[in-house]
This record gives C-alpha cells, structure tokens and sequence, in this order.
C-alpha cells in the first residue's frame, strides 16, 4: 500500500540560511533573557531596565553572604557570632523573593491579577518593600563589614530609586497597560442570568393572564381589590 507524496511543511523558521549564517534557534530566547536578567528583544528598553535592576538587586543580597561569612571568621572572639551570616541569609530570603516576585509579574505580565486599572499599583507595593528592606541593612555588623553593608544598601536603594522613576515614565505604562494579562478581570456573571423569584404563596395566575415578566415577582392582590380580566373576555355587568 502506497501513500501519495506529501507537501513539504512550512518552516517556521524563515527561509534556510545562507552560507555561513547562523542556524535558527528552535527553544527561542534563553532563560536568562525570558525572565529579564538580559535584555529581550521584544521588549522596551526601560522594561529591560526594569527587570535588569531587579536582578542586580538579588545579585547585591548574594554577595552579602560570603561577606558575612569571611567577616566572621575574621572576627574577634567578642564578635565571632552567626548574627551576621544569618542576617545576610534571612535578607537574602526576603530580598530576592520579593525582587523575584516583581519580576515574574513583569516578565509574564500577571498585574491583572490585583485587580486595579493601573497596572503598577502592585509594582508601587513591591518596591516599596525592597526599600524597606534596604534601609535595614544599613545598621547591620562592625568594622568593614558593616561598611560594605551600608554600600551595598546604599546601592539597592539607589536601584530602587531609579526603578520608581522608571515606572513614572508614560512609554512604561503603555506597554504595561498593552499585555493582555496586565488588564484587570471583568466581574463574572451566572451564565443564565439570576434565578427567578417564586410567585408569592397563595396567589393563583388567573386563566389566560400572561405569567410575569422576569426579575421581579408580581405581588398578589390586596383584600377587597378586583383582579382585571384577561384581555378578550367582555366587561362584567
């Protein structure tokens, strides 16, 4: 049995390369330039900038660790404490979880999910909190570590002074307000509207009277009150 030739599929790629041209890349952009530690092509600059800051931020909290260690190794037996080395861990926690944070949100444009019409409220929240955090570290340790901590402190607060003027930048904002996935979630409503009210109890729908319109229950008669007859009967003598 035979089968009739088939057409050759379409490659996704573009034309073949020439001579010496470099082959397509089939995995597309690399982890590094996906989640905005390198600049992405398909991306706005400031965008990048954005993204790049946020990872030196963590790069910055890295360092803080084998720093601690050495500064208490070094240390005097008065001072030769974890104290440092578990601050730098614990603020390494806190530091890149929430730089990461930011920069997933950006990355894969999920700002819809806090519900707000712009966009950045919830980028204005999570570098706030980095600030914070950087404050914090510039009080921490003795000697040179802890002037080493106070320059790298006063690095982060400087990246997160400059991501701040960033997000204040109109050309930020439109390409926030432009992905799909930063637009704030329509409210959802029941796929066949709101149940309808059962009529009152008591009240009988007179022959050929039309049933009431939905939404509201129609309201029984008062006592003494006369019902109208149904269109098509002859008035009552």
């Amino acid at each position: 049995m035979t089968y009739p030739p088939q057409s050759p599929e379409p490659n996704p790629y573009g034309a073949a390369p020439g001579p010496g041209a470099p082959g397509p890349q089939p995995g597309g952009p690399d982890l590094l330039t996906e989640w905005g530690a390198k600049e992405h092509p398909g991306r706005p600059k400031k965008i990048n900038q954005l993204t790049q800051l946020l990872w030196g931020y963590v790069a910055l909290s890295v360092l803080m660790v084998p720093l601690a260690i050495v500064a208490m190794m070094t240390a005097p037996w008065w001072a030769a404490t974890g104290f440092v080395v578990a601050s730098s861990i614990v603020g390494l926690i806190f530091h890149g979880g929430v730089a990461g944070t930011i920069a997933w949100f950006i990355t894969k444009s999920r700002l819809g999910v806090f519900g707000a019409q712009d966009p950045r409220v919830g980028l204005w929240v999570g570098y706030g909190l980095l600030g914070l955090f950087s404050l914090g570290g510039l009080w921490v340790g003795w000697g040179w570590i802890a002037a080493v901590g106070a320059l790298v402190s006063l690095a982060r607060l400087g990246a997160v002074g400059f991501s701040f003027y960033l997000l204040s930048q109109p050309d930020v904002l439109h390409y926030l307000r432009s992905q799909p996935g930063n637009q704030p979630k329509p409210p959802q409503v029941p796929p066949h509207g709101y149940p309808q009210q059962p009529p009152a109890q008591g009240y009988q729908q007179a022959p050929g009277q039309q049933p009431p319109a939905p939404g509201y229950p129609q309201q029984p008669p008062a006592p003494g009150q006369q019902v109208p007859p149904p269109p098509g009967y002859p008035p009552q003598q």
